[in-house]
């Protein structure tokens, strides 16, 4: 049964996405385009957010949001609107188009007119969305969250029977995980296009409760090709990866995202990490700045 479902989804994959988008390229062209707005070369940054949206089928919401921002810069008010709306027909709930980055937009008629039409946008969402996959991954992300790692902040209507659980409520991992690959056997990898924002983003935490443990090495796979395909972000698939190496293999990390390491040694090794990162579509080294504050080492995103 494992072999056919191993089958079964790269057989899906293809069937699905048929023409092969490279995201990883867009994730590449994204991450320059941080590092020069950053640097404060926005209209540069603006190209290269335009150049990457060319590369995709569809777009993730956070960098529509910031390619909205850059057009604003650029006084491109009607791109400006297509990505605020384009974010919001893939289920943004937030009211970024508030933050300080649009008050010019505000400005300007197109904004009156993406205002008046942001319940046409909500209808658009609800059109787009496969409701029956999004209800089956928030069951799966209460029952990772809630009832196995008591997250009280994760909220749903759901009427489980504690006391029929196991007394280890881990083991219900491997019961999540069967249900998140038969769910992507039968509709595909969750995106937000077809889930909405907020579920794709929760979703990613089912990627790294299992994609990492040792029984499920054989299925890593799946999570490179749905970060190839847009579904699994590179950073949390970094993340994700690295603790399956240091925290069960108890090798050395692959990417050094996420986990503590020697800042010295690291050094030498800087360019080769780096490398490795733009393979995936991770941000360089340099997007983040190393903290020490006794034994204790942070990262902080600079872009």
């Amino acid at each position: 049964m494992k072999g056919k479902i191993l089958v079964i989804l790269t057989i899906i994959s293809i069937q699905l996405f048929g023409q092969v988008y490279n995201y990883i390229e867009y994730y590449n062209l994204t991450n320059e385009g941080d590092r020069q707005e950053y640097l404060k070369n926005d209209s540069l940054a603006y190209i290269l957010y335009l150049e990457a949206f060319e590369k995709v089928d569809y777009i993730h919401s956070d960098k529509l949001i910031k390619a909205a921002v850059l057009a604003i810069k650029q006084e491109d008010y009607k791109n400006a609107y297509n990505f605020s709306k384009q974010a919001m027909i893939l289920g943004t709930t937030n009211e970024f188009y508030k933050q300080k980055g649009f008050k010019k937009f505000r400005k300007t008629d197109l904004y009156k007119t993406f205002r008046d039409s942001l319940k046409f946008f909500q209808i658009e969402y609800r059109k787009n969305l496969n409701s029956n996959y999004k209800k089956q991954l928030d069951s799966l992300y209460y029952v990772d969250q809630r009832i196995i790692r008591g997250n009280k902040y994760v909220k749903g209507e759901y009427n489980i029977d504690k006391s029929k659980l196991s007394k280890n409520l881990f083991d219900l991992d491997s019961l999540i995980f069967k249900d998140f690959l038969a769910l992507i056997e039968k509709y595909g990898f969750p995106t937000e296009k077809n889930v909405g924002r907020k579920t794709f983003n929760n979703i990613s935490v089912i990627y790294h409760h299992n994609f990492r443990l040792p029984q499920n090495k054989k299925y890593m796979y799946i999570a490179q090709e749905a970060v190839k395909e847009g579904a699994f972000l590179p950073r949390n698939y970094a993340w994700m990866y690295d603790q399956s190496l240091t925290w069960f293999g108890k090798g050395e990390p692959y990417f050094y995202y996420g986990v503590y390491f020697d800042v010295k040694k690291l050094d030498k090794k800087k360019d080769l990490i780096n490398k490795r990162r733009k393979k995936w579509g991770v941000k360089p080294l340099d997007a983040q700045k190393t903290i020490i504050r006794g034994k204790m080492i942070k990262t902080k995103q600079l872009w």
